[in-house]
């Protein structure tokens, strides 16, 4: 009897073990970033950033923007494509820490539950990224180097995607 009882410990505490091992690595890649933000290169301008865009999908509407709601955040562009139920919205700044303070506007305003669907704030320093859904639209907004990118509206996440590819492709491109 004594060794049944020996055995059953033993198997009790891997069973324990394993669900430790497989708890944490859900843990670990349910907070894992999406995607590693990419933005234009440095030289271009926010027309450039945009009109790149309009090779993969059509350029419907574009103009200058200095805000996102009533937030400031300087000069910027906006465009509206084809096939696109949203707004991108692109800033250049001066510096990285601009763009990160800008960002961090951003996060502030639409960030204060995270527990809302879809919540998601990464910031790692170099770069960060957030993503809200709100009432009707979801807003998702990357900073890296001294770009901030906001991009709004409903079912966007393959847009977000095309984006941020389109974006990394260049950049590869120009090494």
């Amino acid at each position: 009897m004594k060794g049944v009882n020996e055995e059953l410990k033993k198997v009790s505490s891997r069973s324990v073990f394993l669900l430790l091992i497989v708890s944490l690595l859900f843990m670990l890649s349910s907070c894992s970033v999406p995607f590693v933000p990419q933005v234009p290169p440095a030289s271009y301008s926010t027309d450039a950033a945009v009109n790149v865009l309009s090779n993969k999908y059509y350029l419907l509407d574009s103009g200058e923007i200095n805000g996102f709601g009533d937030i400031a955040l300087g000069d910027g562009r906006y465009a509206v494509f084809d096939g696109v139920d949203g707004i991108l919205m692109i800033f250049r700044y001066d510096s990285k820490d601009e763009s990160k303070e800008k960002w961090n506007e951003i996060t502030k305003k639409y960030g204060g539950n995270p527990l809302k669907l879809k919540y998601m704030k990464v910031n790692m320093g170099t770069y960060g990224i957030f993503t809200v859904r709100l009432e009707n639209t979801d807003l998702y907004t990357w900073y890296k180097e001294n770009w901030l990118v906001v991009i709004t509206g409903d079912s966007v996440d393959k847009f977000v995607s095309d984006v941020n590819d389109i974006y990394k492709e260049i950049n590869e491109a120009t090494k």
